[in-house]
Formats: C-alpha cells, structure tokens, sequence
C-alpha cells in the first residue's frame, strides 16, 4: 500500500501524462487537417487541370470544323455566323481560308505585315512568334486575332463547358496558321505522296489550341496539324 508521501507524486505523473496525451492528439488533429487540405487543393488543380484539355480538345475540333467550312453537326456552315468566302479585311477582323495558291498569296499580302500576322484566328508564320504562349504579352497579342469557340461553325460547348464562352468570360482560344508545302515532295511517292495536300491548295493548317483555367497557373496548349485533300475523294 503506497504511503501518504508518494500520492502527490502519482498526480503530478498522471497530470503530465494526460497532458501528452491531449498534446499528441491535437498534433494528430491538426496533421489530419492539412493533409486534408493538401488533398482538396491537389484535387482542384486535378480538375482545373481537366477542364482545361477538354476545352482544348473541343477547340481543336471546332477548329477542324471551321477549316472544313462546316457547321459543329456536320453540315454546311452557310449564313452570317459563317466565314464569307472572298472577304478579306484584316483589320475589321475578317478573313477566310484560301482555296488554292492565289488565294493564300493575297492572304499573305494582307497579314504579313501585321503583327500578329493574324486575323480572326487565321494566321500566315510571318510574324506568329514561336511558342507565343510562354510570353505573356505576345499571348495577350494574340488572343485579340483568335477564334473562340463556335464563332465560325455555330457549335455550343457541350454541355455548357464554362471555360469555352465567349467574351470577358472567353479562357478558350484557337488559331490556324497556313504552312505553305512543297509540292515536289508529293511526287516522290510512298507517304510523302499519300500525305500531301492537293496540288490547287498546296499547304499544311497547323493548329493552336489555348484553354486557361480559374487558376492563372492552369493552361493547357495543343497543337495538331491538319493536311485536308480538298479536291480529292
């Protein structure tokens, strides 16, 4: 049986004992709390991260329809919120895609000396910096000759996407620059001819896509290049 001396003792001990033991538990407490939020913040940028290449993809899609001259179903794009084959006015912001070599010299003509060599989302190299969107400046430059989602093929973002609206609220941009081809190479046989552009409309559409999320850190760029044969079967 323990004497009167040593019952103090045992309370102190059992007082400092609970207290590292709520000490530890709040430790525990707040650890689990971080981790948490690191979860939920790793989470968001997943999906800010997302939401940027499915708007990316739907721009180079549109993009493709707008080359084609169709509608986000399919058909024609006829009416006024289609491109007018033959008008060319750069600085109000109109262009169209050329159909054969002519064409793509008096587009030529009138960006080239731009800068951007742009308008309405339709670009000769001229002056397209490289990689443009790694600077900010030629980036604000550029998204004020882009194409946003639908301008030119009638298409709504499926499902409402919110990073595909256009105006103040646009954080979606596509650009198609028009690469010359060396026709010569088509003669050679194998894939350099199987993969040429027809003869009449002798160049490569190389294609920007640019979604940025709500987060000024998440962008998503992609590029594709489309080879369309358009006098071909």
């Amino acid at each position: 049986m323990p004497s009167r001396a040593s019952r103090p003792r045992q309370r102190g001990i059992a007082l400092f004992v609970v207290f590292v033991v709520v000490l530890l538990t709040t430790l525990l407490v707040l650890g689990s709390s971080r981790i948490a939020l690191i979860i939920e913040m790793a989470t968001g940028v997943d999906s800010d991260h997302q939401r940027t290449f499915e708007a990316a993809q739907a721009m180079l899609r549109d993009a493709e329809s707008d080359i084609r001259g169709l509608q986000a179903d399919g058909s024609p794009c006829e009416g006024p919120g289609c491109r007018a084959w033959g008008v060319l006015d750069a600085a109000g912001g109109r262009a169209f895609y050329p159909t054969d070599a002519g064409e793509l010299s008096d587009l030529q003509d009138a960006l080239g000396g731009r800068s951007p060599s742009c308008a309405a989302g339709i670009c000769v190299p001229d002056r397209v910096m490289a990689q443009f969107w790694t600077d900010a400046a030629a980036l604000a430059e550029m998204k004020k000759v882009a194409a946003s989602h639908g301008a030119y093929t009638g298409g709504e973002p499926a499902g409402g996407h919110p990073l595909l609206a256009s105006g103040a609220a646009q954080r979606a941009w596509y650009w198609v620059e028009l690469l010359p081809y060396d026709t010569a190479a088509a003669t050679r046989g194998g894939l350099a001819e199987a993969l040429a552009p027809d003869s009449e409309t002798p160049f490569v559409y190389r294609i920007t896509a640019i979604a940025q999320g709500h987060r000024a850190a998440t962008q998503t760029v992609l590029q594709t290049t489309l080879v369309w044969k358009r006098h071909r079967s």
